[in-house]
């Protein structure tokens, strides 16, 4: 018996971005190839993960994209190693079968949503934004991976020893950022904030840790864990300024397509259940948080140490804001609706990366509440738990 894919649909036409980068400015051209192509890692991540396709079984595919290299997504880990959706599409008619897609970063997964290769993913608050706007699919964003006070991307390394002492230093510094991530939103804010100037450097994550090591940069943001492997496992990097002096928070979010959602409920309820689940073992049990995301073969290179503090020991610059919020309900959660409905969209927009802001209806939240109403009756926690430290 053949499998099948959840059904892909033809692209009608191409995104916003696409449409209008011809008449940008100079500045807007680049901020925008940033944001569509993944920045310097677009070329890579390309090619870091594969469509849905049959198999010689019969069933349905589940296409999960996620980013490993990602700590705001680390939920996604939880629920993969976890194997959190099979537990709850078990209990379905029918069989399903879940094929998790890694990217090196979420403007990947975000294309592949729009063309359908992936039916949910998780993604940092742009590459959401651009998947939430694009004119070809109904995307909807459906539950936070988890939040902070800018603790997982709006964080800037130095060189270990380097003489910076804080953000004031950076004035006229070569600081590194991936164009068009959460990191070089927030680096162009930093600098609105501190009434300096730096010069930014183009460059993968990796890339710009690899050069903060080797001294080849005065600073870097990146998001976790990367700040993390250099600071704790590699011991070459400082911890210099983060979000949270600004009020400044970062994210992530489970985006799903609307047709996955109408044509199979079902499991995109599962999908949903087992994001919930996932959020309670990463605020009631640690060690089996890190042990899970620690199966993850793409994670190999990353001491238990540095997984572990990268979502759970708070940075030393901010030694009482939490590394990490574990919330699924963006409308309990103030500042990320803040950045996710206005902050984010509002600062693509004036960028010329979208045409028109996310329609309201692409903030859905019926599963969630939907998910939440059925495990009340099924487990012995409580899937409404969202209690966070605001």
């Amino acid at each position: 018996m053949k499998r099948d894919s959840i059904p892909r649909e033809e692209s009608s036409s191409n995104n916003a971005a696409a449409r209008h980068e011809a008449g940008l400015s100079p500045s807007r051209r680049r901020f925008l190839r940033g944001v569509a192509g993944g920045g310097a890692l677009g070329a890579a991540g390309l090619l870091a993960g594969c469509s849905g396709g049959s198999g010689s079984s019969g069933g349905t595919t589940i296409t999960m994209g996620y980013q490993p290299f990602g700590t705001p997504y680390w939920s996604e880990l939880v629920v993969k190693h976890g194997e959190l959706i099979e537990k709850y599409t078990d209990e379905l008619d029918g069989s399903y079968e879940v094929e998790w897609q890694s990217a090196l970063q979420g403007s990947i997964i975000g294309n592949r949503m729009i063309s359908g290769d992936n039916q949910a993913g998780y993604n940092g608050d742009m590459p959401t934004i651009l998947a939430l706007a694009n004119e070809d699919r109904p995307i909807n964003m459906i539950g936070l991976s988890g939040w902070s006070w800018g603790q997982q991307c709006n964080t800037v390394i130095t060189p270990k020893d380097s003489g910076i002492e804080g953000p004031q230093d950076l004035d006229g510094a070569d600081v590194g950022a991936t164009t068009g991530a959460c990191s070089h939103r927030f680096l162009l804010s930093l600098q609105e904030y501190e009434d300096i100037s730096v010069n930014l450097v183009d460059q993968d994550v990796n890339t710009i840790l690899a050069n903060i090591g080797e001294g080849e940069l005065d600073a870097g943001v990146m998001w976790e864990p990367n700040p993390t492997m250099g600071v704790v496992q590699q011991d070459v990097a400082d911890w210099v300024v983060t979000g949270a002096p600004y009020d400044d928070p970062d994210i992530g979010a489970l985006t799903m397509n609307q047709r996955f959602i109408d044509d199979y409920p079902d499991a995109a309820l599962a999908v949903m259940k087992a994001e919930l689940e996932a959020k309670h073992i990463m605020k009631t049990d640690p060690e089996q948080t890190v042990d899970l995301i620690n199966q993850e073969a793409d994670l190999e290179q990353y001491e238990r140490a540095t997984i572990e503090a990268s979502l759970f020991e708070p940075i030393d610059v901010n030694p009482d804001t939490a590394k990490m919020e574990f919330a699924t309900d963006l409308r309990q959660i103030e500042p990320a609706q803040e950045l996710l409905e206005e902050t984010a969209p509002n600062f693509l927009q004036d960028q010329g990366a979208i045409e028109q802001l996310p329609a309201d209806e692409r903030y859905s939240f019926g599963l969630l509440d939907d998910a939440a109403s059925e495990l009340e009756s099924e487990v012995d926690w409580d899937p409404y738990d969202e209690e966070v430290s605001l």
